[in-house]
């Protein structure tokens, strides 16, 4: 099948020539398009039935550049092919938490997946002040049980060199590579900064040596550490939820990296919700101390439950473990000192790698609305002042802390609840 963009024009026809389409639709003559991106990558359309609106999916396709800035910035569709496989491994290893994916095609760089209609976008529903009380046990699931299967503890070393050979994804990589771990600590030409940021603000960030070595070494970890098969963008925008249930998303970032990359984007980005909602929730009326404790606590608990779930996969399968790779004269004792050290290097991993995301969303191309959609300026630079105070500890400091409380300890000293 010869590649086209896809329009919402287009889209019904497509979807005719697609046997299974048939199954989910009784009458594809009488679509409705809408498209929905708003994403920075790609295109995305919901299609219901109008008599029928029950009958829907969403198609995503990826277009040969970047959409956030268009055709002058040329991209490979091949990035579809990196989330298509992703998703067939979270769909295999945690399906509870993936929409169920009805089609794709490397030709035409696209799939087609449930349309989560009684779910909206975690970001979006946290900017409201909502909570979700089951939002960390669900996410450390995804986490543990997606991650787990694609280290060296589960595979042999065979296997895991072929999977990682299949998830070379590097330009998406250097997408990472310049505008989480290198531009914003610079003055760069895609930097975005809103009027009231002062050249002193800006220098706190660009000119701190200090910060530029451990942005330097997280960078290199990023490029050089291939430990699991990680999601690669995994922040609350890639999120979909209701009170009962999660959903991951948008995996085309997909690569073998170091785990705490994982993590550290999604605990990041609750720090920035946390910092964001001192300003927040006032404005929606409220006091700000329940929804923000709720926040920390959230963030608490996705760590320790992560951490508690990979170490219960791996103790699951020492069984499995090739003996010329792992043999320890003190047997089981041996497993149980390594598991310890190496969920601590996770653990340093998941801070610094969380304070680059939570930087990057203050100078960088890529903002996050939590803050940016904040209108009073002053305000607004109050909050993004705190996060870069809190990031710059974080990852300058990464290998003091001891426990994600020191961590949740840390942002309450900085901006106390209150």
């Amino acid at each position: 099948m010869e590649y086209r963009q896809l329009s919402p024009e287009t889209v019904p026809g497509f979807l005719k020539d697609i046997p299974i389409m048939q199954k989910i639709f009784s009458d594809l003559d009488d679509l409705e398009v809408e498209e929905v991106g708003d994403g920075n990558l790609n295109f995305v359309y919901k299609v219901r039935q109008r008599k029928n609106p029950e009958q829907t999916v969403v198609i995503k396709q990826a277009v040969p550049f970047l959409r956030i800035v268009g055709e002058s910035w040329p991209l490979s569709r091949t990035r579809m092919d990196f989330e298509i496989q992703a998703l067939e491994h979270h769909t295999k290893y945690c399906p509870q938490h993936v929409p169920q994916i009805y089609y794709s095609s490397t030709d035409m760089s696209l799939v087609v997946m449930q349309n989560l209609t009684r779910h909206a976008v975690l970001r979006g529903e946290m900017i409201l002040g909502k909570i979700f009380p089951k939002l960390a046990e669900h996410i450390s699931s995804f986490l543990a049980n997606t991650i787990f299967p694609t280290t060296d503890w589960y595979l042999t070393g065979g296997e895991k060199k072929v999977t990682v050979g299949r998830f070379i994804n590097p330009e998406l990589c250097k997408i990472t590579e310049d505008f989480v771990l290198t531009n914003p600590y610079e003055d760069h030409e895609t930097n975005v900064y809103h009027d009231e940021v002062t050249q002193a603000d800006k220098d706190y960030l660009q000119q701190d040596s200090q910060l530029k070595v451990a942005i330097a070494e997280m960078k290199y970890t990023f490029m050089n550490h291939s430990e699991a098969l990680l999601h690669g963008d995994l922040h609350i925008g890639s999120i979909m939820v209701n009170e009962e249930e999660t959903y991951v998303i948008d995996p085309e970032f997909a690569f073998f990296g170091p785990i705490g990359f994982d993590v550290g984007a999604f605990i990041g980005n609750l720090f920035l919700a946390y910092y964001a909602h001192e300003v927040r929730q006032p404005m929606l009326g409220r006091e700000p101390f329940e929804y923000r404790n709720w926040i920390l606590r959230t963030a608490e608990e996705t760590w320790n439950k992560f951490q508690s779930k990979f170490e219960a996969n791996w103790v699951a399968h020492e069984q499995n473990f090739p003996h010329s790779y792992w043999s320890y004269p003190e047997g089981r004792i041996g497993f149980a000192l390594q598991r310890q050290r190496f969920l601590s290097h996770i653990f340093e991993d998941t801070i610094g790698f969380a304070a680059c995301k939570m930087m990057r969303r203050i100078y960088g191309l890529a903002k996050v609305a939590d803050i940016a959609e904040i209108p009073d300026l002053k305000a607004r630079l109050g909050v993004e002042r705190n996060v870069m105070r809190m990031a710059k500890g974080m990852v300058k400091q990464r290998s003091a802390f001891r426990s994600i409380e020191e961590l949740t300890a840390l942002a309450q000293e900085i901006s106390p609840l209150s």
